[in-house]
């Protein structure tokens, strides 16, 4: 079985007493009695592709002819997941030298001088695609580990977005350390205080990672940071091993330039998708930006830009492997929102790349794809609320601390004299029920999505009756009658366990 990012077998034929055009009328005949279609056949070589199976999702076998020698390889067209072939390019080839090259050079024994002719006259004088750029590009070449970290011709931009990103995790992982450290140190010196993990969002924050309330503030450059930065150590190593692979397909079908450029903005558009989507937390992949490379080779493949028999291998196992990844699983850890954004917004930039490769104007589709990206982005923070959540933290943090000292007030004091307890109503507890009151007020305003503005309401509304409550037991304290204020007190009490009920029914997933 042959492993790797491009799965392969390769073996190298002397052609001996054949002739090179003699040899490649075997190999067209035998490509096709196997029922391969062929997308390239001259007299340097041919190519084939062999039907969808559920191993591979197609392999393209590939001769070429290089100094009285038959190059023969055979490679999977898709990604492959765990690397592995499962032995489909070993069974191509045998199957190909070793029983249909013999049948075919059985029956054409007598005819092969005839039939090589007619196929050598039948070339067209120009083909879709040629051996000197294959419609896999560069994918092909990666043959070692280290070919995948190369910038070479053709494959360029790839290996230096791979190294950057894992530049910039080890850079990461190293100031996040640090920062626990600091954070841990604090925590030791100040045992009452916050819980080192309360700082792990704002930690995320300082690197550079994606976050709502930053982004739809101004911090717009979080859209591009967040693609360089990984999570942990999986998650960078999954991204780079799919970033390579579509790189080497893509790049040098697009160029260089076109390439990086669109590579970023797809990871904008994924981003900020990414951003509307979310409610909270951090976000953070280059996953978002190679969805949107891969919306560009399916908006590619839905056109003429590939021959025909590569289009159809490349769209079926990229669309294998795109629909796998993409649908939800059910993992809230995964960014969906980023994924479709950016295989949507590389879908659009595909197309108008095709039409500037077909027309010649390159230049062209950065200038269109930048300004939808632009006008995406601006539409989406000028319609997207800004939710205040680090306000509805404060003010449970602040209504929860009043609570705990009118509690205090009103029932950890019994041998106080009655004069120092109305004092104390007065001076100190009535002013704190105002508060509370304003700050329920303050809750019931904040921006929020829908199932937490209702819990907000919820909670204001408990704050509410239990002023309600205080003030009634103040009054009852005062005039010194357990009757008249009772019933009033009794029903506050029940109004508040049945808010209670409805939170809790509304805080259920």
């Amino acid at each position: 079985m042959a492993w790797g990012i491009s799965p392969r077998k390769t073996i190298t034929i002397p052609l001996g007493d054949y002739s090179a055009d003699h040899y490649l009328t075997l190999l067209y005949h035998a490509f096709n009695n196997l029922g391969w279609r062929i997308g390239y056949f001259d007299r340097d070589g041919i190519i084939g592709y062999t039907p969808i199976s559920w191993e591979s999702h197609a392999e393209e076998v590939s001769v070429r002819i290089v100094n009285n020698y038959a190059i023969v390889k055979s490679e999977c067209v898709g990604y492959q997941f765990f690397f592995n072939d499962y032995g489909k390019n070993a069974k191509n080839l045998e199957l190909l030298l070793n029983g249909e090259i013999a049948y075919v050079e059985y029956h054409l024994k007598d005819t092969l001088q005839e039939t090589t002719q007619q196929l050598i006259d039948s070339i067209p004088a120009n083909q879709f695609i040629n051996l000197a750029d294959p419609p896999m590009g560069y994918k092909e070449k990666l043959r070692g580990f280290l070919s995948a970290f190369t910038p070479k011709q053709g494959y360029f931009v790839t290996p230096i977005l791979v190294l950057a990103n894992i530049t910039i995790f080890i850079i990461t992982v190293a100031f996040f350390i640090a920062m626990l450290l600091v954070y841990a140190i604090k925590a030791q010196a100040h045992p009452g205080g916050q819980h080192i993990y309360e700082h792990l969002e704002d930690i995320y924050l300082s690197l550079g990672f994606s976050n709502r309330r930053q982004v739809l503030n101004g911090q717009v450059w979080r859209l591009i940071s967040n693609t360089f930065l990984h999570f942990s150590f999986m998650h960078l190593a999954g991204n780079m091993v799919v970033l390579i692979y579509i790189g080497s397909l893509l790049e040098r079908k697009l160029g260089r330039w076109n390439y990086l450029l669109l590579y970023l903005l797809t990871g904008i558009c994924a981003s900020i998708t990414s951003v509307v989507w979310r409610d909270q937390g951090v976000a953070a992949g280059a996953s978002g930006a190679i969805f949107g490379l891969f919306g560009i080779l399916l908006a590619l493949l839905s056109t003429k830009f590939y021959e025909p028999s590569a289009r159809r291998a490349l769209l079926i196992s990229t669309a294998i492997f795109v629909g796998y990844i993409i649908l939800p699983k059910g993992n809230n850890r995964i960014d969906h929102a980023a994924h479709f954004g950016g295989l949507i917004s590389g879908y659009i930039f595909g197309q108008i790349a095709y039409l500037g490769l077909r027309y010649d104007k390159p230049k062209l589709t950065v200038f269109y794809a930048a300004a939808i990206t632009v006008f995406y982005t601006s539409l989406c923070i000028w319609l997207a609320p800004v939710y205040q959540f680090n306000e509805l933290k404060t003010l449970t943090k602040r209504t929860e601390q009043i609570s705990d000292e009118l509690k205090n007030d009103f029932y950890g004091n019994y041998n106080m004299q009655r004069d120092s307890m109305m004092q104390k109503f007065v001076y100190k507890a009535l002013p704190e029920i105002d508060t509370l009151n304003k700050i329920a007020k303050q809750m019931q305003q904040l921006i929020l999505p829908k199932k937490e503005k209702l819990v907000a309401d919820v909670k204001a509304r408990i704050i509410f009756e239990e002023c309600k409550l205080y003030k009634l037991l103040y009054k009852e304290y005062r005039d010194k009658d357990q009757k008249k204020y009772r019933p009033q007190i009794n029903s506050s009490i029940q109004t508040i366990n049945n808010l209670r009920l409805e939170w809790g029914k509304i805080s259920q997933p």
